[in-house]
């Protein structure tokens, strides 16, 4: 059987990976502070990589805009007349063209409703947050609590194992924690569950995730993976 043919890594893919790489540890030497720089090259590596960290932050400011642009066409395209399925998409256009009118009529202080002591804080625009988007996130809140719930249920139908039985206990200790007064035996075991479990879980998957997207970026940049495109 034939081995499969090894793509070989081109001269452009190596010297882009070779800047992407140079620039990327640029940015890395200005954002903290290596004691074994010298001050001038801590200066200069501060100072490109302010440039590069703003360039960045326009860029990914032009594609929300993009994106933002995109999701209305999409959206702009299935609005079909007598379609039970466009009022979705009639809503979400109308809640952008709210939101960016309220934004620029607040920007423009035609509509300025603030308070003494703040005056630059936009009332409207944080009162429609508290009253739609809160909402939203409470209710799916509340929805989650119930998943939990029948989640456990439904795994103590299925097997009993002890990475079952540990789930459970966990979620039992927790939903009681929340509702208990600071102090108490489940409030302090839901804090230290929180503080430390949690906080080295959540730590362990974003040092893996960085990992890995920088091992994929790697490969793709040398040619030894295939990007859509190809």
């Amino acid at each position: 059987m034939d081995e499969p043919f090894a793509r070989r890594p081109r001269i452009g893919a190596i010297l882009l990976a070779t800047i992407t790489i140079s620039l990327a540890l640029i940015t890395l030497f200005s954002l903290e502070p290596f004691p074994f720089l010298r001050e001038d090259l801590r200066l200069g590596a501060s100072a490109v990589g302010q440039i590069l960290v703003q360039l960045v932050t326009v860029v990914g400011a032009i594609a929300v805009i993009v994106g933002v642009l995109n999701l209305m066409g999409v959206h702009m395209r299935k609005i079909r007349p007598f379609s039970g399925a466009s009022l979705y998409s009639l809503i979400t256009i109308l809640t952008l063209l709210i939101i960016l009118a309220l934004h620029i009529l607040e920007r423009a202080s035609v509509l300025k409703v603030s308070l003494p002591s703040a005056s630059d804080t936009p009332l409207v625009s944080l009162r429609l947050m508290d009253a739609l988007q809160v909402t939203v996130e409470s209710a799916l809140a509340g929805l989650l609590f119930f998943f939990l719930v029948f989640a456990a249920y439904r795994m103590l139908r299925r097997r009993v194992t002890i990475w079952g039985i540990l789930f459970i206990v966990t979620l039992v200790i927790v939903l009681i924690g929340q509702y208990q007064p600071a102090g108490t035996f489940f409030a302090a075991l839901n804090e230290w569950i929180i503080h430390v479990p949690v906080n080295a879980g959540t730590r362990g998957l974003l040092i893996g995730i960085a990992i890995g997207t920088v091992a994929v970026g790697a490969r793709v940049l040398l040619g030894q993976d295939r990007i859509f495109r190809d």
